[in-house]
């Protein structure tokens, strides 16, 4: 299905990342800022799950479950956003095969990018050209798509504007997973991030992030040709 400018089918292919936990490794610095934040230890394991269960709870079972006061949350939200901001800078850094991975595809295909994520300051250009930059993020997207709450909103209205021939979406969490399939994307799910091979119930899981290249030009090839000749006999 072309969109609405008749972009030639090989021209409107869309590849969707997530951000933390699929291209940068934000696990560390989330424990940091919660352990600087609460003045208590708050391990990388407690992180993960803390935000898995973030999709699946309402905030104050959440907040109970994790033994967290959600007044002094609301109170201290600016040193938060301040905490987190300076552990982020510190050390979040790109997995590794990541920068070179978005180098090819953006060499290689003519497929868009699209990033999608709950990190608001990178809706601010400037900023996000500083995060990159220390995070080892070596290009920039075609579209990036960030709601704080709810990044399935900033997907649907990208998806109420732009009709496309095929697209995948690669992320690391079942939240990802079914946000891609919802749209009728193809998913890879990948297992260096927030959740284990058993957790995702994507098209693709991939365990090794130098091996992603490979299995979305595979992917790309192959909607090409169904998408200019339909599917072989």
């Amino acid at each position: 299905m072309l969109s609405k400018q008749e972009k030639s089918p090989a021209n409107n292919t869309w590849i969707f990342f997530d951000y933390s936990g699929t291209l940068v490794d934000t696990v560390t610095a989330l424990s940091q800022t919660w352990s600087r934040f609460l003045g208590k230890e708050f391990p990388p394991e407690k992180v993960i799950n803390f935000y898995n269960d973030y999709h699946r709870l309402n905030k104050i079972t959440l907040m109970i479950k994790y033994r967290l006061n959600p007044f002094k949350f609301l109170l201290r939200k600016d040193e938060f956003e301040e905490i987190r901001t300076e552990e982020f800078l510190k050390s979040v850094k790109a997995f590794p095969g990541i920068p070179e991975m978005l180098q090819r595809l953006r060499k290689s295909t003519v497929a868009k990018l699209g990033l999608v994520s709950h990190e608001i300051k990178l809706l601010e250009e400037e900023k996000r050209k500083e995060f990159f930059e220390k995070f080892n993020i070596p290009i920039d997207f075609d579209v990036v798509l960030i709601d704080g709450k709810n990044k399935e909103r900033a997907f649907q209205e990208f998806f109420e504007k732009e009709q496309i021939a095929y697209g995948l979406f690669i992320g690391d969490t079942q939240f990802d997973i079914n946000l891609g399939k919802k749209y009728g994307l193809e998913t890879i799910g990948v297992t260096w991030g927030f959740s284990t091979k058993e957790e995702l119930t994507a098209d693709f899981i991939i365990e090794d992030p130098r091996m992603l290249l490979q299995l979305i030009l595979n992917r790309l090839r192959l909607a090409e040709q169904k998408i200019l000749h339909g599917d072989p006999i």
